[in-house]
């Protein structure tokens, strides 16, 4: 089945574990004018957000990223990890 051409692609990658995340945004018509996109993580269809605004999309990355920056930081319990020094 083809796929709807993407209007935006965001891609992030995390350097320290070399994983990635790619984001695309389609055209969906939204209510009272409003400019909604269809949602497509790494190829395929969103499922915990299928249409979102750009305002949405932006703070889940951001929300994303931060946690990903935590949880090199921290431990599995919340202790600063040990790091040795270069």
């Amino acid at each position: 089945m083809p796929t709807s051409p993407a209007r935006f692609r965001i891609s992030i990658k995390d350097q320290h574990t070399r994983t990635g995340l790619k984001v695309e945004l389609i055209d969906a018509p939204g209510a009272w004018g409003e400019r909604r996109y269809k949602v497509r993580l790494n190829g395929k269809p969103a499922v915990k957000v299928p249409e979102a605004t750009l305002s949405e999309v932006f703070d889940r990355l951001r929300r994303w990223t931060v946690r990903r920056a935590e949880r090199d930081v921290t431990g599995s319990y919340g202790r600063e990890m040990r790091r040795p020094v270069a």
